[in-house]
C-alpha cells in the first residue's frame, strides 16, 4: 500500500510525485516506456514555467545536463522576420527532461514500474487498486492520472482534435537556430529551437487535411511552411500524435486526480504544454502533500479537487483562448505577417501584441 500511485513519469508525474515524496509520502510511479525516450513536443519549456523547472531541477543541475535558456522570439515568415525579447526560458530534449525528472522522484523516495502498463483501475471508499498488466496489483490511497489522456478516470479520456496532428523531429541545420523561432504557414505552423545535441527540434502542428493532401510527406509539410529546409538536414525520423484539446476535466471518482493533459490541454504554442504539465503537477503533488498530512480524511478529498478545479479555471481562463487564437494566426501566414508588422511598431504593439502573448505566457519585454 502506497500514499499515491502515479500513471505515467513525464513531466507532470514526475513533478506530483517529487512534491509528494519530498513530503515524506509513498508514492508509486507506473510507466509504460523505458526511458529515455522520444515524444513529440517541442522541447522549449514555456517561460511561464521556468519557476516551476527550477524548483525540481535546479539551474546547476539543468546546465549540467546541456540545458540553456533563451529570451529570443523570432516570428519567419517568407524573406523576412520579426524578433522579440523575452523572460527566459529554458531549452532541453525531453529525452534529457523526462530522465532527470524520474531520477529526481527516485532521490526524493519515490519508486518506479517500468516498463509497466495499467490494466485497470479499481476505485473504492478507502482507497484504489491499480492492475498492471504483469497481473501485479498497486494499492493505494488516490491515483494521479499523469498519461497525457486520463483513460482510466470515471470521466474518460482527453479529448483529441482528429482534424489537426502533431508531428516532430530533429535536424542539424548548417547555422545554430537562435532562439525560439516560428514559422507560420497554411494550414500548419513550425517551431524550431535548438537543444544540447547541438541538433535542432523541429515541431509541427498541421491540419490532417493538409497532411493528406500531401500524401503524407512531412519533408514535403515542411517545406511549404520553411521554403529553405532541406530533407538531408533531418537526423531523426519523424514522429506523430494526435493534439490533445480540452478545457478543465473534473475526475470522475473522489480518490482519482487528473493533471496535465488529462485535465486540461491546451494548444501547443510556444511551449505550454510541457508548462501546464509542470504546474499542474506541482500543484496536484503539494495539495497531496497536505491531504496526507492532515491525515488523509476521505472528506478533505473534496476540498483538494475544488482548489483544482479553481485554479486550473483561473490559469486557463486566458491562456487558453490565447493559445487557441495563436495556433490559428500562426497557421494563416498572411495574418501571422500583419500581426508582426503591428508588433513592430512599439506603441501598436504595447496595445496588442504584448498583452496577448503575455497571456500565452511569453510576455514580451520590449
Amino acid at each position: 500500500m502506497v500514499d499515491v500511485a502515479i500513471i505515467g513519469a513525464g513531466p507532470a508525474g514526475c513533478a506530483a510525485a517529487i512534491e509528494v515524496a519530498r513530503a515524506g509520502r509513498s508514492v508509486a510511479i507506473i510507466e509504460s516506456k523505458t526511458f529515455p525516450r522520444t515524444k513529440v513536443c517541442g522541447e522549449y519549456i514555456s517561460p511561464s514555467a521556468t519557476q516551476e523547472l527550477e524548483a525540481l531541477l535546479g539551474p546547476d543541475e539543468l546546465r549540467i545536463l546541456g540545458a540553456s535558456t533563451v529570451d529570443r522570439l523570432t516570428l519567419a515568415g517568407g524573406d523576412r522576420a520579426w524578433s522579440w525579447v523575452a523572460p527566459p526560458a529554458w531549452v532541453l530534449s525531453r529525452a534529457g527532461l523526462d530522465a532527470a525528472l524520474l531520477s529526481q522522484a527516485k532521490q526524493a523516495g519515490g519508486s518506479v514500474l517500468s516498463p509497466e502498463t495499467v490494466r485497470s483501475v479499481d476505485y473504492e471508499n478507502e482507497s484504489v487498486g491499480v492492475l498492471l498488466n504483469s497481473g501485479e496489483r498497486v494499492r493505494a490511497g488516490v491515483v494521479v492520472h499523469a498519461d497525457g489522456s486520463g483513460r482510466h478516470d470515471p470521466s474518460g479520456a482527453t479529448p483529441r482534435d482528429r482534424r489537426v496532428v502533431g508531428l516532430k523531429c530533429h535536424l542539424r541545420t548548417p547555422s545554430p537556430v537562435a532562439g525560439l523561432v516560428m514559422r507560420p504557414g497554411r494550414g500548419a505552423y513550425a517551431g524550431l529551437v535548438g537543444i544540447e545535441s547541438g541538433d535542432a527540434t523541429c515541431a509541427v502542428v498541421a491540419r490532417t487535411s493538409q497532411v493528406k493532401k500531401l500524401g503524407g510527406n512531412h519533408d514535403r509539410l515542411l517545406g511549404t511552411i520553411w521554403p529553405g529546409y532541406n530533407p538531408s538536414w533531418r537526423v531523426s525520423d519523424w514522429h506523430a500524435c494526435p493534439v490533445p484539446r480540452s478545457r478543465w476535466i473534473a475526475s470522475g471518482h473522489p480518490r482519482s486526480i487528473r493533471v496535465g493533459n488529462a485535465a486540461a490541454a491546451v494548444d501547443p504554442a510556444g511551449g505550454e504544454g510541457i508548462g501546464n504539465a509542470l504546474w499542474s503537477g506541482r500543484l496536484a503533488g503539494a495539495q497531496l502533500a497536505a491531504w496526507l498530512g492532515d491525515g488523509s480524511q476521505p472528506g478533505n478529498l473534496a476540498a483538494l479537487h475544488r482548489e483544482m478545479g479553481r485554479a486550473y479555471t483561473r490559469r486557463l481562463r486566458l491562456r487558453l483562448p490565447a493559445c487557441r487564437l495563436l495556433a490559428i494566426a500562426l497557421m494563416r501566414p498572411a495574418l501571422a505577417r500583419a500581426l508582426a508588422g503591428i508588433g513592430s511598431v512599439p506603441v501598436a504593439r504595447s496595445l496588442t501584441v504584448e498583452p496577448w502573448l503575455a497571456m500565452t505566457g511569453k510576455p514580451m519585454r520590449g
